[in-house]
């Protein structure tokens, strides 16, 4: 062991420069696909440590939506065998405000759950029994970052804090933060029993009308219960009416673990964070490509060194070295090289890990970077690794005689690098196809976010605290006489934020109809602000006293719902009041680009959660005057509670998170790649240079030019470049319109975006090049011909 470490370190000092090359590529190389293998490994055990996860199912209706009405659980709980355990689930209407003790009021997030919610889910408790936490209203569990947040300290079980400065919670139990690889979220959580006695008289038909479809219904079944049969049961003890929407063979029951990769019709629920496979799978091909990069480097400076190995072979052989010695010696080697470019990979993980985190928004259990599973199966992996990649050139190089060794030298090096230049091409390959994606997917979510359908330029939202809420004509006013607002609105939606869907009787001519729809409240100063253009029909305006309860649909509301023409129909609200359809406006995307455009149904009612705020000016310092005046008068008005304040257009852009959290990723790990082939074609022009010194020389003593000697060194990796060019276009092409299959509304695969990954990849490559290659052009050809 001590002589193959001497011998490790007699290499470097000889070549320190490829080498080092080499061990830093192999070493960045590793870092990736550890950062990457244990995010992917999160993401694809999401909700595996819950105890029952496995008996666990979310209902989802015939329709793919995941919203159900409170009715269903009290209807069919305790008649269906094999059905253990029922559990309906909500996010708050509206962000909650904490408040214990005279602190500082916060914000936070609230879930609300039936009483049997641990029986199904499985947390580390810090403080209290879950087993009895929301058998009581008005009782609830919190994380331990918001105990800390509310009252210093995660010994807070018994002691009381304000919900919206209005309702006391009980705090029943403390537990930890729920991991990263889960989909349900939380920091606070409460009983179905507090959420009726907080909700107040006017939420009383979510808990007895089946179109309200507020919650997510989970259920825990017996052991070796199918679901199907669960389905059956369940649909008949559904009215008539509702049928459509539980029959048996549309409906179904998702297992827990495979929640977080569905893709439902109805999204929204807050409290449910979903995931992409595809984009996992992506990531996880984008280490292999940068693994792939990085044992290209190490097999090509590898055989850049085969002369000083045959050499040094031929007289270990001679001074009587035996076969399986040197085998032994050669293989332990490799090991050391990749061990020792194992452990500072693990140090760069370290090092970049946090701030990577916060740039790309990928979270995961960092506990897993140290787990001994981890450490074992790297292990194991780079003692594969170092073997796989040694073991020909070793069995060759000892199986040979040893004369044989010390007479082979510049035609078995020419025979490697020749070898070396095919590798060098799958390496530029592999860069020109991640440059193109990354191109990809940022043209994906530019066009995204310019074809909404709707004006977001200049326009702020602000959320109505409790206090703003009831002072809503008051800041309406403040803000009419701001010289900066063009105009005012108040209204239910908010990009990104939680909207209703109601599914309800229409009145037609031919009778009546059951649809399904989103829906909120805006004034009618919303169409024009957010420019919604009007297909037929008329908007309702303030001039009219009879266009209360009016409506307006979308183009897919007549469409999904198969209406020919909705106007003048009649929606039965669940108040009792029946709301009127005057006009419909132009398809316009109000969630994510990604899902298809659902009905939605605007009303003209009273109940709003924002108002929007059109400026005058595109001014960035009047903006920011304008936005902290704004700030000040909505403090006035809502001392006690928090308010929210956002651009409409930054909140557009965060539904797109996801995307552009990929795209993150995509681009850094992408770079990776280039960075460890361009320390590859560093490395290899440098042994090219060294190699072909005395060339070169002979060459400027008859009068080469560096021009000429310039072009001479770069021609080959230029060749390179464009063959792996050619050979990108296809495979980035596949990928690219495998890609784009996952997105309802996509944008086209351009030309320039091949045309562009060529040229920076071609760019990079040259400079790389030309960096060593012009120092070997401008040398004194005396010092390289003086031993001639």
């Amino acid at each position: 062991m001590l002589s193959v470490i001497k011998n490790i370190i007699r290499n470097f000092i000889t070549r320190p420069a490829i080498n080092l090359i080499n061990l830093t590529g192999l070493s960045l190389s590793l870092a990736v696909v550890i950062i990457l293998a244990v995010y992917c490994y999160s993401e694809l055990t999401t909700d595996r440590f819950h105890k029952n996860g496995d008996r666990v199912y979310l209902y989802v209706k015939s329709s793919g939506g995941i919203y159900t009405p409170g009715v269903l659980k009290e209807t069919i709980d305790n008649k269906i065998p094999g059905i253990e355990t029922i559990v309906r689930m909500a996010g708050a209407w509206e962000q909650p405000v904490f408040e214990a003790d005279g602190g500082e009021p916060i914000t936070s997030d609230l879930l609300f759950a039936d009483d049997g919610f641990f029986n199904l889910f499985s947390y580390n408790v810090i403080d209290g029994d879950l087993r009895s936490a929301l058998s009581e209203p008005m009782n609830a569990v919190v994380t331990r970052s918001l105990s800390e947040k509310i009252f210093g300290t995660t010994r807070s079980v018994g002691r009381n804090f304000k919900l919206n400065n209005d309702k006391l919670l009980t705090v029943s139990a403390v537990i930890e933060e729920p991991p990263a690889n889960s989909c349900i979220n939380f920091s606070a959580l409460t009983s179905i029993a507090t959420r009726k006695i907080t909700q107040g008289n006017g939420a009383e038909g979510e808990f007895t009308e089946w179109g309200w479809n507020n919650f997510q219904t989970f259920f825990l079944l017996e052991k070796n219960m199918e679901p199907d049969r669960s389905i059956k049961s369940i649909a008949e003890f559904v009215p008539d009416k509702e049928k459509s929407n539980y029959k048996e063979k549309g409906a179904s029951l998702t297992r827990l673990e495979k929640v977080y990769f569905s893709r439902f019709t109805l999204f929204g629920a807050d409290y449910l964070r979903f995931g992409n496979k595809v984009r996992v799978m992506i990531l996880l091909v984008v280490a292999t490509l940068v693994l792939l990069v990085a044992l290209v480097n190490y097999i090509n400076i590898s055989s850049s060194q085969w002369n000083a190995k045959i050499k040094q072979t031929g007289l270990m052989k001679v001074l009587g070295a035996r076969k399986a010695e040197l085998m032994k010696n050669m293989l332990t080697e490799s090991f050391l090289f990749f061990l020792a470019a194992l452990i500072i990979g693990i140090q760069i993980v370290a090092v970049v890990n946090p701030g990577l985190s916060d740039f790309t928004g990928i979270r995961f259990n960092s506990g897993l970077l140290y787990s001994r599973g981890l450490i074992l199966l790297s292990l194991i992996s780079v003692l594969i690794l170092s073997i796989a990649f040694s073991i020909i050139p070793v069995i060759r190089l000892t199986s040979s005689r040893a004369v044989d060794n010390l007479k082979k030298s510049v035609a078995v090096e020419k025979k490697n690098f020749s070898f070396s230049s095919i590798l060098v091409t799958v390496q530029f390959t592999i860069a020109m196809s991640l440059i193109a994606f990354t191109f990809l997917v940022q043209k994906q979510v530019k066009y995204g976010s310019d074809n909404m359908g709707i004006n977001t330029d200049n326009i702020i939202g602000i959320k109505l605290s409790q206090q703003l809420g009831q002072k809503k004509e008051v800041l309406k006013n403040i803000l009419g006489d701001k010289s900066f607002v063009r105009s005012t609105s108040f209204c239910q939606y908010f990009p990104g934020k939680v909207i209703s869907q109601w599914g309800v009787d229409l009145q037609m001519k031919e009778g009546k109809k059951q649809v399904n729809f989103h829906t909120f409240n805006a004034e009618p100063e919303f169409f024009p602000m957010l420019g919604l253009q009007l297909v037929k029909g008329r908007f309702y305006t303030r001039d009219l006293v009879t266009d209360k309860g009016k409506i307006i649909v979308n183009e897919s509301f007549a469409r999904e719902n198969k209406i020919e023409d909705p106007l003048g129909c009649k929606i039965f609200g669940f108040d009792g009041n029946e709301y009127e359809i005057i006009g419909i406006v132009r398809d316009f995307h109000f969630e994510s680009f990604n899902t298809p455009i659902a009905p939605l149904a605007i009303l003209s009612g009273s109940y709003f959660s924002h108002c929007l705020v059109n400026f005058n000016t595109r001014d960035f310092s009047t903006l920011k005057k304008s936005l902290d005046e704004i700030k000040s008068i909505t403090s006035e008005l809502s001392p006690s509670f928090p308010v929210e304040i956002g651009f409409f257009d930054q909140a557009v852009e965060n539904i797109y998170r996801s995307e552009l959290q990929f795209r993150k990723t995509f681009s850094i790990f992408s770079g990776c790649a280039i960075l460890i082939s361009c320390l590859g074609i560093l490395a290899l022009s440098l042994f090219a240079c060294q190699r072909r010194v005395k060339e070169i020389g002979i060459r400027k003593v008859n009068g080469a030019r560096i021009s000429e000697i310039l072009y001479l060194l770069n021609r080959d990796f230029l060749r390179w470049v464009f063959i792996a060019f050619l050979i990108s276009i296809p495979f980035s092409w596949y990928a690219m319109n495998r890609w784009l299959q996952g997105f309802t509304y996509k944008t086209e695969i351009s030309w320039w975006i091949f045309v562009l990954a060529g040229i920076i990849v071609m760019t990079v490559a040259l400079i790389t090049v030309s960096f060593q290659t012009l120092r070997a052009a401008t040398r004194n050809p005396v010092e390289a011909l003086r031993y001639e």
